[in-house]
This record gives structure tokens, C-alpha cells and sequence, in this order.
């Protein structure tokens, strides 16, 4: 493999890094204090800076951590903020070394595809053709993997994240910085004026990042973060698209299958940014429509882009196809009446002014003459977009011709596709044209498809102003099935329900007014319904009324959201008993999407008895499936880190139940913290798109064996004895001595003063750690190194085994049940993370109670427990060690990571023993700790 390896670029990042840093020591600046424009003068980079930087490096070579809590204890405010940032800087340029080195790996793949030549040389790389290979061995016929890759369909829904703590100002010159550690990679060609050029771009851009505040002074707005999403969507996902099919193609034509066909669709991207307003009272009807507005605006901008390509290309004259003569016949109406029969079709001052072909086509360019039709319409709906975004009223021409299907755009595409293909133009047709239209398969009439998310219990606030209203009593007393009954009864009747002379409060006509909204946008803009919290039918028949009672013609699809262990024990009985009403089972035509929560079951039970129970959910939901004759969907609400349901494509689908991809359709989050992880490139965007291609198509064709039942008990009986713990530490402990621990040992209570996200940490502005979201809960474990929900009641459960002559048993589990193996590989991944020095450092600066001080000494044990037995179960000597490029990278941080950690521990002691007006430097220096460490630690929550 070319290039270098994950610490020689961190090591030459650093040494850039330190020597702009030193060469800027004791240089003082002026800069403004506060919003008054107080200015007051500071050195750059304090000289305790410096020296902590060396006593971190002491550290990892000595392992003496003493020298360096006394060093950040002597700090003053302001130097712990200078230090601490530059930590921060640190440790994001061992994230951009880690993910060139992925982005390495992954050249090398395409590399290798290209070549026709296997990759050995990384086992960590899953690559199409090393994952083709591997199924043929397996007797699986060429065709049969042909087949089961065409029938894919894998959505990716981007989500906003209350806990990302980056700022798209840095992530861009991230971006920046992997391009000049590729250009180093070929450092060898490069000449010593070329290489010293290159190192100066990039202290330059080291300088650039260092110099720029990574401390939000405002919150995002909703609309904000969905503009975000939209630029990644399109600077990386847009362009990674076309490339994504064609190596599907190489690779199926090595293994001697067919390419795909030309108008497949095996990907989709939607989002939840400006349609998930559970516990977010800033996403409004207005937002939704807002945020819909941009998205096919975008989109069709970059149509346009495209077509007016396309121009230059098709440029052939003569002969068509028939249904390509008949295609350009139609359109021609379109040219105004002053141009028929002449030899130039030229547009109408109304098809906009356009910089190429402005002046029209000949008329014996019949593919140019198609094509000026759809611009025309790309140009026509894009200015219809920005006169709604702007609350203007569209000229009635134009509305006329807004694209709101894709197969209105994909039709002429595909049509002129075909009659090239006929007249022996392919080698035309299979370039930027097709590109194209699998793009508009991908991204249809928007740049991503808009989920809606509410709370079940907003929904049922409706229903009971409206049924007491009607003086039918409140809906919420009622039984389930006197509500069931009546929701039926109502979305069959053809009379009006909602009176309009009803009095309500704002949220309930909130409510009612994104309905509204919802039945004026486009079907194909939107994408699924989520009912968060979903516990009974009731609930989805609630929103199948309120669509009726807006006035959506085509109903959004409902997915409830299933999320704590007790709600996914119930979830076949919910969905069995959806599908037994009558007018519901017609109405889903035989597809059902259920979406399975994997933050709120960890939180609520912890990691055994979540992993445990969605497995079991699917099981048991796909037999309510098969009992209706429905196919059932499951959307995965994963989250970042392992804690939440995260981890890499192919390990985290061994979890999943044989027959639970059916048709191969894979719907799951895209968590906004790991969105820069995913698609930070072009490149690493393949990357994404393929490491879950080949997961999906491995489940699908070689799905995971059935489990032995004693393997069942097992699992079982462990999923109950450490929810049991977990719940009694977590929820139930004497004197809410835990709840007292939590806010005083972590910085939850801190977190709200980043602004990191439009939604509130909570759902609710009151309650303890059960309306504490799910997110937050892991983001303040993680920044201490406890990381307690990932093992907390787990190491119990394993004693109990292993006390019980059982570790034979647990061995067996984990050499032949994949499912078994990956959630304690998973897990091993994570307590690698975890740090019990760095855990009694933080206890030793916050908690001053004996009785948490206790507590906190038997968390601790139990960590140790879990590493304890987790390797026992393995038969490892040390965690990680099936992993060892990640446990280079994490000893690579260490030192760095570490001696942010004695940072944020000295701030919040400080934080907390300030009395009026906490200082600015303090406050940030906090902030920026918080950051820091999620750089580190490659996750927030």
C-alpha cells in the first residue's frame, strides 16, 4: 500500500502543528473581550502550554500522570482555554490521520478491484469483490448475487444531533487537510521545492483551524442543521453515487455476472433535519415546509447542472428510435408558435436566461431538443422553490411544470438512454448520461426524502381535545379498544370530523397545522411518519386520522417507534394487533415499517438486555409479518457509539435475525455526529455506501445460523440478571444516590451550555434521568471514560455464569453464534475506550460525599469486572486485541486525550466553586474540553 501508516501521519500533522505553535510562544495580541467590544491584549500561547504538552508526552513515555494534573492545576482560566484548544487541535489531527488511513485502505481496494487483483494485505477491508468471491465459494451461483444486489434498497436518513461538537467551519477545513495528506502520500514524487510548498499549505490550514473559535455562540436552527446535511448530501453523497454502481458493475462482470440494469435503484437518502420535532418545540409545520422547499430546490439545481452537460454531449444528429421520435414530438410544443418549422428550436423568454444554448437548438439535434424540455422544466421548478421558499406566489406557468415525481425527470433520461443504446451510441450513453439518471433514481425530486417525527402523547393531546369538545368524554381515558373502534369509525366516515369553530391550545393547532402542511407537499418529498414512543395500535391509528383530518390525499407511511425493553417486548403484539383491523391491514398493501429504537432500550436496560430484546423484537415481528402476509421493514434508529447501536455495517447486522433484511432493504440513522465520519469525501462516501452494500447482501445470502435454545436460555437468563442490576443502580437506588452521582461526577449539567443542537437535551423541562434523552445520558459517561451503559449490569450477568462452571458455555456461544460474538466484539470495542484511572481522577476533583465516593469505587469494580470477564469469555489476553489498527490509534491519543481529561476535571471543580458571574475563559475553556475529548474519543453520544 502507498503512503504512510496512521501514526507516521499523525506524528508529521503534530510536528507541523507544534512547530507553528512554538514559533508563535509569547506573542501577544489584541483581541475583543465581549459583546461590548471591550478589547484587552493576551499572549497567544502561553508558555504553560508548551510545558504541558511536554509533560504529556512524558506521560506516555513514563506513564507518570501526577506531573501533569500539577502542571493544569497551577494553570490559570485563560491558559487551561489556550491549552486545552490546542489539545483539541491535536487530537482532530489523530481523527484526520486515522480517517486518511481508512481512505488509504479503501484506494487501495478500488485499486485492487480495478486490477483484478484480491486485497490481502488489510482483512478489515470488506470490498465487493473480496465479498462476491467469498459467496461463490460458498456455492452461491453468480446470477443469484446479481439478483439479490438489484433488489436492494438501502436508505440512509441523515439526523440532526444535539451532541455534535463540531462546527461546519472546521469540518470544511477537514476536508481541506485530507486532500493535502493525499497529495503526502506522494511525497516520494514530489519535488523539495513541491515538498516544502505542501507543508506549508498545510500549517497553514493547521493555523487556520487553531486560529478559528470552535465555540458556537448561537444555537443552530433547525433549518440550520437540515442546510448542513443538505451540503454534505451534495459535496459528497452526489458524487459518490455514479461511482458506487459502476464498481457494482466491474465487480459482478469479474465473477462472470451481467452488469445492473441501467434503471435500478438501490439507494435512497432521507433526514430527519426540519422533520423531527419529538421534544423540539423549534421544528414547526413552517420549518418542515421550509426545509422541504430547500431540499428539491437543491436538488433540481443540480439537475440542471447536469443537463446542461449533457448538452454538450448529445450532440448527435439522424436517426432515432421510434419512441424517441414520439418523445421529441411531444415536447415540441413546447418552443413558441413564431419558431414551428423553423431549423432552430429556440426557447421562450419564459424558459429563464441560461449562459449555454441560449439561443436554442438545431432541429436536427433530437437529443438537444429533449433535453432543452427537461432543462426547461429543472429551470421552471427551481423558480417556483425559491418564490415558495420566500413566501412569494410562483408565476401559475410555472407551477404548471414543477417536477414532483422522479419519474417525470427519470422517463425522458431513460428514453433517450434506450434509443442510444439501439444506434450503437453506448459508449455516449453509459457516461454522464447515465450517471444521471442513477442519480435521479437515488435522490428523486429531492436531495433527501423528509421523515416526520412527533411524540405518541402530543397525538393523543389532540384526540382528547377533540373528543371532549364533541362531549364524548377524554380520549385518553378510554380503553384501547373503545379507541381503536372509534379511530376506524372516523377514518371511514365520509363527514367532516374537525369543527372548525373548536377551541385548542398551540400545540394542539401546531399539530394540526403540520397535517395541513403535509397533504401540500409532494408524496415523494416525504418519507416516513415516525410515532416515537409508540406503545399501543392505538397510536398508529391516531395518525392515520390526523392525516385524514389534514387533508393528505396520499398518506405518509406510519412507523412506530418502538424504544424502551418493555415497549420492544410489546411491539408484535402492537403490530399483530394493527393488522388485524381490517381497514389498516388494506391500507398498508402488504408493507409495514417498524422502527426500532437502540439508545432509549440501552438507557433503559443496558446493553445485554437491548441488543437481546431488538433481536428478539425482530424475530418475533417478523412472525406477526408472516402471519398477516405483510413484509415487514425495520428502520434502525442507531446512534454513533456503541453504546447507542453503532459500530461498523457488517458487525452490527450479525445482530440481527436471519430473514430480517427482507428484499434486501436496509433503513437506518445516520446519527449527525457520525455523518462527518461517513461522508467527510467523495471517496470515503463509496467507502460508506459499499461497506453497507456488502453487509446487506452477505445477511441476505448467507444470513447467520439459528442459535442452539440452550444458547437462548443463556442469552435470556443474562439479558434479565444485568437489566435487573442496571435498573436498580440506574433507577431504584436508595435515596436517588445514583441520580446524585450522575450530576455530580459527569458534566451533564454543563452540556447545556453548548450550543450544539436545536432540541433540548430533554423531552420534558422536568424529571430526573428517565426524561433525560438518551444521547446526552451516553455523551456525559463518555467524556468521563466510565462508559457505564455500555457494561454496567453486564460483567454481574457473566460472573454469574462463569460462578456457575458455565464459562465453557459462553465460549461455545461466542465461537458459533455471530450474534453472540458481535455484541461482546462490539462491547470489547468500547471498554477499550474506558479509563478507570481516568474515572477515579474525575472523582477525586467532583464528588466529596463519602456515600458517592462509594458508589463511585463499586462502579469502578464492576468496570474492571466487565473487562475482566468479557476476555475470559474470549479467551484474549487484552482488549482489542482482535483489533489492532483501532488500538493503535487509541494509544496514539492516549497521552492527548488524557491530559484533557485533567483539564475538564480542573475546570468543572473550578466551575463548581464559583460564586456570581462564572468568567468567560473558564466557560469556554469547558466547552472546549468537551470538545476535545469527543474528538478523542471519536464519538459523543
Amino acid at each position: 500500500m502507498s503512503g504512510g501508516t496512521i501514526t507516521s501521519d499523525f506524528a508529521m500533522l503534530t510536528a507541523q502543528l507544534l512547530e507553528i505553535l512554538r514559533a508563535h510562544e509569547g506573542m501577544r495580541v489584541f483581541s475583543p473581550r465581549n459583546s461590548q467590544g471591550e478589547v484587552h491584549e493576551h499572549v497567544l500561547l502561553p508558555k504553560a502550554c508548551l510545558k504541558l504538552l511536554d509533560a504529556a508526552q512524558d506521560y506516555h513515555l513514563k506513564g507518570d500522570f501526577t506531573k501533569v494534573v500539577s502542571i493544569v492545576e497551577s494553570m490559570d482560566n485563560y491558559e487551561l482555554m489556550i491549552t486545552g484548544r490546542v489539545l483539541q487541535e491535536i487530537l482532530v489531527q489523530a481523527g484526520l490521520s486515522e480517517a486518511h488511513h481508512r481512505l488509504r485502505t479503501f484506494k487501495n481496494s478500488v485499486s485492487s478491484d480495478v486490477q483484478g487483483v484480491t486485497n490481502t494485505e488489510d482483512s478489515s477491508v470488506v470490498s465487493f469483490i473480496g465479498t462476491f468471491e467469498k459467496l461463490v465459494q460458498k456455492g452461491i451461483k453468480p446470477e443469484a448475487i446479481r439478483e439479490a444486489v438489484k433488489d436492494q434498497k438501502i436508505e440512509l436518513v441523515l439526523t440532526a444531533h444535539p451532541t455534535e461538537a463540531q462546527r461546519r467551519s472546521a469540518l470544511k477545513k477537514h476536508e481541506q487537510m485530507l486532500h493535502q495528506m493525499k497529495v503526502h502520500d506522494g511525497k516520494d514524487q514530489l519535488t523539495p521545492g513541491q515538498l516544502a510548498q505542501l507543508y506549508e499549505k498545510i500549517k497553514a490550514i493547521q493555523w487556520s483551524c487553531w486560529r478559528t473559535n470552535t465555540v458556537r455562540r448561537t444555537r443552530p436552527t433547525p433549518e440550520g442543521e437540515a442546510r448542513n446535511g443538505m451540503l454534505v448530501i451534495e459535496e459528497t453523497v452526489w458524487k459518490a453515487v455514479p461511482e458506487h454502481y459502476r464498481r457494482l458493475d466491474r465487480c459482478l462482470k469479474r465473477i462472470g455476472a451481467e452488469e445492473l440494469p441501467f434503471d435500478c435503484s438501490l439507494l435512497k437518502m432521507s433526514s430527519w433535519m426540519g422533520g423531527d420535532r419529538d421534544g423540539n418545540p423549534n421544528v414547526t409545520w413552517s420549518v418542515t415546509q421550509k426545509v422541504v422547499t430547500l431540499l428539491r430546490w437543491r436538488i433540481v439545481e443540480l439537475y440542471y447542472r447536469e443537463v446542461d452537460e449533457l448538452l454538450y454531449e448529445l450532440s448527435m444528429t439522424g436517426e432515432t428510435n421510434e419512441e424517441m421520435m414520439k418523445e421529441v414530438e411531444a415536447v415540441s410544443s413546447m418552443w413558441p408558435s413564431s419558431d414551428k418549422g423553423s431549423k432552430v428550436c429556440r426557447p421562450s423568454e419564459k424558459s429563464g436566461v441560461h449562459w449555454n444554448f441560449h439561443t436554442g437548438v438545431a432541429e436536427d439535434e433530437p437529443y438537444r431538443r429533449l433535453l432543452m424540455a427537461i432543462r426547461r422544466r429543472c429551470w421552471r421548478t427551481k423558480v417556483s422553490m425559491e418564490a415558495l421558499y420566500l413566501g412569494k406566489q410562483a408565476d401559475p406557468e410555472f407551477q404548471k411544470e414543477v417536477i414532483t415525481s422522479a419519474e417525470e425527470l427519470a422517463r425522458p433520461l431513460e428514453i433517450m438512454y434506450r434509443s442510444l443504446i439501439e444506434q450503437g451510441d453506448e459508449l455516449v450513453a453509459n457516461g454522464r448520461l447515465l450517471d444521471l439518471i442513477r442519480r435521479v433514481r437515488t435522490f428523486g425530486i429531492s436531495m433527501a426524502c423528509l421523515d416526520v417525527r412527533q411524540e405518541s402523547d402530543r397525538h393523543s393531546e389532540v384526540m382528547d381535545t377533540l373528543t371532549s369538545f364533541l362531549d364524548l368524554g377524554k380520549f385518553t381515558e378510554w380503553t384501547e379498544q373503545q379507541r381503536c373502534e372509534w379511530l376506524v369509525k372516523e377514518i371511514e366516515s365520509k363527514r367532516p370530523l374537525l369543527p372548525d369553530d373548536m377551541p385548542m391550545s398551540d400545540i394542539v393547532k401546531e399539530i394540526l397545522d403540520t397535517y395541513k402542511i403535509i397533504s401540500e407537499l409532494p408524496s415523494e418529498a416525504l418519507g416516513a411518519y415516525v410515532i416515537s414512543m409508540s406503545r399501543a395500535t392505538s397510536d398508529i391509528l391516531a395518525v392515520c386520522l390526523l392525516q385524514k383530518l389534514g387533508g393528505v390525499k396520499k398518506m405518509m407511511r406510519v412507523a412506530p417507534l418502538f424504544e424502551t425493553r418493555e415497549d420492544l417486548i410489546n411491539a408484535p403484539k402492537v403490530i399483530d394487533a394493527a393488522l388485524s383491523v381490517g381497514w389498516y391491514k388494506n391500507h398498508v398493501q402488504g408493507k409495514q415499517e417498524v422502527m426500532l429504537g437502540y439508545s432509549d432500550s440501552v438507557k433503559d436496560a443496558g446493553k445485554f438486555a437491548s441488543t437481546w430484546e431488538l433481536h428478539c423484537a425482530m424475530e418475533n415481528l417478523l412472525e406477526v409479518g408472516k402471519k398477516h402476509g405483510v413484509a415487514i421493514t425495520f428502520f434502525h434508529g442507531r446512534g454513533g457509539s456503541i453504546g447507542r447501536g453503532g459500530g461498523p455495517p457488517n458487525m452490527i447486522l450479525l445482530a440481527q435475525p436471519a430473514g430480517s433484511l427482507q428484499n434486501g432493504h436496509l433503513r437506518l440513522t445516520i446519527q449527525g455526529e457520525t455523518i462527518g465520519r461517513h461522508f467527510p469525501s467523495c471517496e470515503v462516501a463509496e467507502r460508506t455506501l459499499e461497506q453497507y452494500s456488502t453487509a446487506v447482501l452477505e445477511h441476505t445470502l448467507a444470513p447467520p445460523p439459528l442459535p442452539k435454545p440452550e444458547f437462548r436460555a443463556a442469552m435470556q437468563e443474562l439479558s434479565d440478571v444485568s437489566a435487573a442490576h442496571y435498573q436498580k443502580t440506574v433507577f431504584n437506588s436508595e435515596g436517588e444516590i445514583f441520580v446524585r452521582f450522575f450530576h455530580t461526577f459527569t458534566p451533564t449539567s454543563e452540556l447545556g451550555q453548548m450550543n450544539i443542537g436545536s432540541r433540548p437535551a430533554k423531552r420534558r423541562s422536568y424529571g430526573g434521568i428517565d426524561t433525560l434523552r438518551a444521547i446526552p445520558w451516553i455523551f456525559a459517561w463518555t467524556q468521563t471514560r466510565l462508559l457505564l451503559p455500555v457494561w454496567l449490569g453486564n460483567g454481574l450477568a457473566l460472573q454469574k455464569y462463569i460462578d456457575g462452571g458455565k464459562l465453557p458455555l459462553l465460549q461455545q456461544m461466542y465461537k458459533e453464534w455471530p450474534f453472540f460474538r458481535s455484541m461482546l466484539d462490539l462491547i470489547d470495542v468500547e471498554l477499550g475506550k474506558a479509563s478507570p484511572m481516568i474515572t477515579e481522577h474525575y472523582e477525586s476533583k467532583t464528588v466529596q460525599d463519602p456515600d458517592l465516593k462509594k458508589l463511585g469505587a463499586e462502579l469502578r469494580e464492576g468496570l474492571n469486572q466487565m473487562i475482566t470477564n468479557i476476555l475470559k469469555v474470549k479467551g484474549a489476553t487484552s482488549l482489542l486485541s482482535s483489533e489492532p489498527n483501532l488500538k493503535m490509534a487509541i494509544n496514539m491519543r492516549k497521552p492527548y486525550l488524557d491530559t484533557t481529561h485533567a483539564i475538564q476535571a480542573e475546570v468543572l471543580k473550578r466551575l463548581r466553586g464559583e460564586e456570581g458571574e462564572v468568567e468567560p475563559e473558564l466557560r469556554d475553556a469547558m466547552i472546549i474540553s468537551i470538545q476535545g475529548i469527543a474528538a478523542g474519543m471519536q464519538n459523543t453520544g
